[in-house]
């Protein structure tokens, strides 16, 4: 398993599952900990922030293993009102990048989709060329018929002294 450095910590058993239904879900690193929530972002420079939704992006990261927590419903990047659903595994090393997300058996979900980008930008780009945070334009996705737990994505012959890391999932309720 990855180490655990650096790394957000997150409790081993994250709080209850998210209300009814299905969240959205993001893995998080703090700000202090190359962490950057979508909120806070003005590429332009123009002095107003560039997004509305919540979400976050974490780099740069250098060649190293690492673990971030996985959130659902923390609107505004809030993760005191979102639950902490599960882990982030990413390993960076000798140009592959592997990242896994891993949903707590404790959460009581699982994931229906999954969106991942990973590059040297700070957010991956829409067709346009503009940096977006929309799931639905990362170069990585999947969709699942049947909730999935653990879901691995291995990026090979990647080129880059750094990555930066968006990883979000779709967490939906566990109907048992």
């Amino acid at each position: 398993q990855p180490s655990s450095q650096p790394s957000s910590q997150p409790s081993t058993q994250p709080s209850s599952s998210p209300s009814k239904g299905c969240e959205t879900a993001y893995a998080q690193a703090p700000p202090n900990n190359n962490g950057t929530c979508f909120l806070d972002i003005d590429e332009d420079e123009d002095g107003k922030f560039d997004f509305n939704q919540w979400g976050w992006t974490i780099g740069p990261l250098a060649e190293e293993e690492y673990e971030f927590a996985i959130y659902a419903a923390a609107a505004q990047c809030d993760t005191d009102k979102g639950d902490l659903v599960g882990t982030l595994y990413v390993s960076y090393m000798d140009a592959e990048v592997n990242v896994t997300y891993i949903i707590s058996e404790y959460a009581q979900v699982s994931m229906t989709e999954t969106h991942l980008y990973v590059g040297t930008d700070i957010l991956p780009t829409n067709k346009g060329g503009k940096s977006t945070v929309s799931p639905g334009q990362y170069p990585y996705k999947e969709e699942y018929e049947d909730g999935q737990t653990r879901v691995e994505y291995i990026i090979e012959d990647y080129v880059g002294d750094f990555i930066y890391v968006v990883a979000h999932a779709t967490v939906c309720e566990d109907l048992e």
